[in-house]
Parts: structure tokens; sequence; C-alpha cells
């Protein structure tokens, strides 16, 4: 069966739509063209998708959708959410344009909506997001989610399916002005993964690193403290003259790899690479060194879950640029010897070597790598006073034990 959707944007530097173009899908094999009437020259992925207007790419990867439309596309939690709420009315298998089509466009990652008609409406581009003060209802919500117990609260429900956060429940709240992402722990959790996330993001933001911006808050959820993880939405902000928010463009390191949304081929996940596109994409060398700093972090805190998708590059006053660090977790059910995305000449092994090997795709003189490399990892004894002073002494012992023994 033939599926066909219409691309909007939030144009950059406005807050008004236009329609970008039309996918078409059957069979697996997609059909993307731009719509004649766009009226700038910026298209979100220039690379590999250029501005032709006539031109129809066709599109064999993904089952027939462009990268940068999957950005947008929600995650497990998002989508097991929509199936449930759904089951009645849909009886046939879903596809990833279904996925599209029934979630929100108000919080979708970076500037892009969707929608049935060639024209953008109204409703395709309404902001309509639940107040922070929701949270002891979103916990509630996840709990009976994950026991299997029937959906009643439908809106709550549908304030859940943006691509963030991955399979983990999450939800875009307001709150003054600013939207925010909520991150619970869930049922499953070895150790306090909100306070866990908290501590890295803390640490990296103590050392240096650009994170965005984030809290952690307790909620009394069945007489219960129970923390929540609070992340600034670094896509959006508010426009006082249109009391609307302007959409920041975003692409995932997937997209700007060029690389599949499965794990079957992972041969383009590697941070020499995605340091390759950045040039390709004119981000700066400053933030190209940002990048390499970041994986010799996430081999120092033993986060393993590096995939391409957690990270992000943001487009900002006329340019693209690496966005805040987000979503470093470390891995606790083993002890991490590689990252998910090659390092070096030895592959995603962590080792010293390995993240020295790479220095030159990130434009970095030998001798600077070797300075940086050490005082990364020269911050281990540091981390555990930071980790020891945020965590439950089980949930330090957890984490510090699988820490990587890097050589």
């Amino acid at each position: 069966m033939k599926q066909t959707i219409y691309i909007y944007i939030q144009i950059p530097d406005s807050v008004d739509f236009e329609t970008l173009g039309r996918l078409s899908v059957i069979n697996g094999k997609g059909e993307f063209t731009y719509n004649p009437s766009y009226s700038i020259n910026w298209v979100p992925d220039e690379i590999k998708y250029p501005l032709r207007k006539g031109h129809v790419y066709e599109v064999t990867e993904n089952k027939g959708i462009p990268n940068f439309i999957m950005d947008i596309v929600p995650d497990n939690w998002g989508q097991n959410l929509l199936k449930r709420i759904f089951s009645a009315e849909k009886d046939t298998p879903w596809t990833t344009l279904d996925y599209l089509l029934y979630s929100n466009n108000s919080d979708r990652f970076g500037a892009i909506c969707i929608g049935e008609q060639r024209r953008v409406t109204q409703k395709a581009t309404n902001e309509n997001f639940l107040n922070m003060v929701k949270l002891e209802d979103f916990l509630e919500f996840t709990s009976k989610v994950r026991k299997g117990e029937e959906i009643e609260k439908l809106r709550l429900a549908l304030a859940q399916t943006t691509s963030l956060g991955g399979a983990r429940p999450k939800i875009t709240l307001y709150d003054d002005k600013k939207l925010y992402l909520a991150k619970p722990k869930d049922i499953n959790d070895l150790v306090n993964v909100p306070r866990v996330e908290y501590a890295c993001l803390s640490f990296a933001e103590k050392k240096g690193f650009n994170v965005a911006n984030h809290s952690l808050v307790q909620i009394n959820h069945n007489n219960e403290e129970k923390d929540v993880l609070i992340l600034e939405r670094f896509d959006r902000e508010y426009d006082e003259q249109s009391k609307r928010f302007r959409r920041f463009p975003m692409l995932s390191g997937l997209t700007l790899l060029n690389t599949s949304w499965t794990t079957i081929d992972t041969t383009r996940w590697s941070y020499p690479l995605l340091a390759n596109e950045m040039l390709r994409k004119r981000i700066s060398l400053e933030e190209i060194e940002e990048l390499y700093k970041r994986m010799i972090f996430n081999a120092l805190v033993g986060n393993s879950d590096d995939h391409p998708k957690n990270h992000a590059f943001i487009y900002k006053n006329g340019r693209w640029k690496l966005a805040p660090l987000f979503d470093v977790v470390p891995q606790v059910d083993l002890l991490p010897t590689l990252l998910s995305m090659k390092i070096g000449d030895e592959g995603e092994k962590i080792t010293r070597s390995n993240l020295l090997s790479s220095a030159s795709s990130f434009k970095i003189e030998q001798q600077k790598a070797e300075k940086i490399v050490d005082e990364i990892l020269g911050w281990k004894e540091e981390l555990k006073n930071h980790y020891q002073e945020i965590l439950s002494s089980q949930d330090f012992e957890t984490v510090w034990s699988k820490i990587p023994k890097i050589e």
C-alpha cells in the first residue's frame, strides 16, 4: 500500500512554517521531492538531499525513509504507547509513516512537523504541552504502563511520543516559557538511573563540557520520593512576540553519518567519520575537539550506549553546531570494554592508545591529544568522589565496579 506524507518545517530564524516536501513510500521504497514553492535555499540535509526542485529522490534506506525524517520518528517507548492507544481503531501492521502520523508534532526533535495535507495546517503546528505539575500523574502513568494496565489518560500518553529518550519513559513538559524533558526511574532499572545520569552530566558540566541544562527533582509517588531527571529542551526557544516556540533544526549523528538505523550494519558508526562529517557541515574545529573530548569522557565513565543517535547537531544563528551533551549513562550490567562507535585504529576498544590513534581525524596534533587524553583519564579519582556525594552507597558500588580500566 502506498502512503504519502507532507513534511513541514519551521523556517530558521522565524516562527513560520512552510511545506518542505513530500514523501511517498510503497513496498519499503520511498520517493522524496521538494515543494516547488519552498521559498528559501536552506534545507536540513543539503549533503544527501540538496535542494533540487522537481527532482525525485529514490530512498532505499530505512524502508524508504530519509534519515533526516527518521530523526523525528517516535522511539520504542513512544511506538509502544501508540500501538496501545490506537489498537482498537488500527488493525493493520504499523509502518514508520503511521508512527509519524499518529504522534504529536508539538514536541518533535528539531523543526520538522508531519501532515497529510499539501499546505501547512494549524492543527499540524499547534503547541499543546502539559505543565510541569503533572509529573506525579506521569509517574503513576508509567507505572501502570509497565504493569500492562489499561491506558486511560490519552493526552498524557500522547505527550510521550517524542523521538528523544529511546526505550525509556520520558515526557515533554512546559514550565515558565521553557520546555523540559522529564526522565524517571524505570521499573527494571538496576540502579537509580536519573540520579546516575545527573551525576554524569553535572560532572561533565563541572569539567567544562557544553551540557544540556539539567536538574534532579524529587516527586512523591505512592508515599515514596522518586527522582526525576529534568533536561531543558535546547531545540526550543520561546518567542515573546508570537507567543510561540521557535524550533531549531536538529540532526542526529546517524543522519550526519548517513548510516543505518538498525544495528545490523554499524560500519559507519565512527567518531573519526563523524568528525569528518562535521567538517563537511562547516562546524568549528573547537566543537570537533569537543566531540573528541566527549569520546574520551564516554570511555572514562563507561557509557557504551554512545551510539550515533545520542549525538546531535543544531542549526542556530546561521550555522550548524554540536548540540549540548545529553544522555550519558554508565552501563551497569557489564564491564564495558568497547564503545558503540569506532574510536580509532583498534576499532571500538577502550584503550589509551586507541583514543590517541584517531587524533588527526579531529584535526588535533598528537602532542595536544596526549595532553587531552591524560587530563580526562586523570579525572577518575575526582569522578569517584563526585559519584559518592550524589549516589547511594549501593548505587555507587554498582556503578564504580563497572568503570573501565583504561590502559
